[in-house]
């Protein structure tokens, strides 16, 4: 057999090497997450998913030497193959070059993307093996350009490159959502909700408890009908009982148990006789921590403490819900005021217990988030220094603020306008 028989199947083999590895380059980069579970799920091996998610990186960055190992001595010799035989007239060598590089984008771009977009979950299952054996090989490759990449990442004096964290499918899971909005392919609501629920993993329940100021309890000592007047006016199933002060939680009393044991002889016999256990939660417990124990538990209500053992407040199942979907109206809610009320277009009153973000996320006001304070009313006492009286104003930036209900130990109500002079004088300044 003549040599460029030999040359042609080396370049057929290099070039069938390219079109495969850039088919796992490019199904390695654009796969789906879900797609992939059902496959594996489908073909009952639900381990290679996490195997893929394990290393899905270092196999790209493999399958990406590999590719370039593979396709620069393929066009070399194919460039070589063709020259041979075409002599040297410039416009055979012009061709030559055009078709080489139409070849190699059909070949290594176009067809590749086409198969990885549609058939790339499936190309992963079973090419897995084969996949992982070639990064393997190219290990020392794979290492040499993670070190590199770390020593510019230090020059650059930014943090060494990490594998994907959490943090990182976040950002990534939250910018499809933004562009999904965008393109009119998700609803705002359905966003709000979405980049809700990934925020539970960062809030703590201080963000969505009730505090203690806010708490309805009863007394231990307390008579089963002042339980049960309590219960009705309240309107809660489930009720703290305290003996002696809001920080001595002993327990909790649902309102089942205590019509289960309504009798006559009911007034004779102790409220604590039916109380069940409260558990009990710090104020740094993340959300979505709370919510795996709760599930896990079969409970509904946490008493938050704060640093020093003290009561900072109550939390429940249906409150970590409305901070997905928003307030939950329900037959004892019809009548509450609502805590955010549009007056005008620059002018709003607002609950002292709204939080900054959520008002900043409505209104745009840039108030200050990362600080001691989460509601409204706490910005108030960190900028005044005291707790305010009624109908006391004032001015943060270009936004007025007024007092439209107070204590002496706490703020109800605020106003707070957009004072459009104010915005005019910090632009000419």
């Amino acid at each position: 057999m003549s040599p460029g028989f030999w040359v042609s199947v080396v370049i057929g083999l290099l070039a069938a090497g390219s079109v495969f590895l850039a088919t796992a380059c490019f199904s390695l980069r654009n796969f789906s997450r879900s797609r992939l579970a059902s496959v594996c799920k489908a073909r009952g091996n639900l381990q290679r998913f996490g195997d893929i998610l394990k290393e899905d990186e270092t196999a790209l960055t493999a399958c990406e030497m590999l590719l370039l190992g593979a396709l620069a001595p393929a066009v070399a010799l194919l460039a070589r193959w063709i020259d041979a035989g075409a002599g040297t007239f410039w416009a055979t060598t012009a061709i030559e070059l055009l078709l080489i590089a139409t070849g190699t984008v059909l070949m290594i771009v176009v067809v590749p993307l086409s198969i990885g977009n549609v058939f790339g979950e499936n190309i992963l299952f079973r090419c897995w093996p084969v996949i992982r054996c070639l990064a393997s090989l190219a290990r020392p490759l794979t290492y040499l350009s993670w070190r590199i990449d770390t020593l510019f990442h230090r020059v650059a004096g930014r943090r060494d490159p990490e594998p994907d964290t959490v943090e990182t499918f976040t950002d990534e899971l939250q910018s499809i959502v933004d562009e999904g909005e965008r393109e009119g392919l998700v609803e705002s609501r359905s966003g709000r909700m979405i980049q809700r629920v990934m925020e539970l993993r960062e809030d703590d329940v201080r963000a969505v408890m009730t505090p203690r100021t806010d708490i309805v309890v009863i007394p231990s000592d307390a008579d089963w009908n002042q339980a049960r007047t309590t219960i009705l006016e309240s309107g809660h199933s489930r009720i703290p009982v305290v003996d002696g002060t809001p920080d001595n939680i002993i327990g909790l009393l649902f309102a089942r148990d205590l019509l289960e044991h309504s009798s006559p002889d009911a007034s004779d016999r102790q409220l604590t006789e039916i109380v069940r256990p409260a558990r009990y939660v710090p104020e740094s417990t993340t959300i979505d921590h709370l919510l795996e124990r709760m599930k896990r538990e079969r409970f509904h209500m946490a008493v938050v403490l704060d640093e020093y053992g003290g009561v900072a407040g109550l939390v429940t199942l249906e409150d970590i819900l409305e901070e997905i979907v928003g307030d939950i109206a329900d037959e004892f809610d019809e009548d509450e005021e609502e805590q955010i009320h549009r007056v005008s277009d620059d002018t709003t009153d607002v609950d002292a217990r709204v939080r900054v973000d959520e008002l900043n996320e409505l209104f745009e006001y840039g108030l200050p988030e990362e600080s001691d304070f989460e509601t409204v009313g706490g910005f108030v006492f960190s900028e005044l220094g005291h707790v305010p009286a009624p109908k006391e104003t004032f001015t943060w930036r270009n936004l007025r603020f007024t007092v439209l209900d107070a204590d002496e130990r706490r703020i109800g109500k605020l106003r707070i306008r957009v004072d459009r002079t104010l915005v005019a004088t910090e632009e000419e300044s």
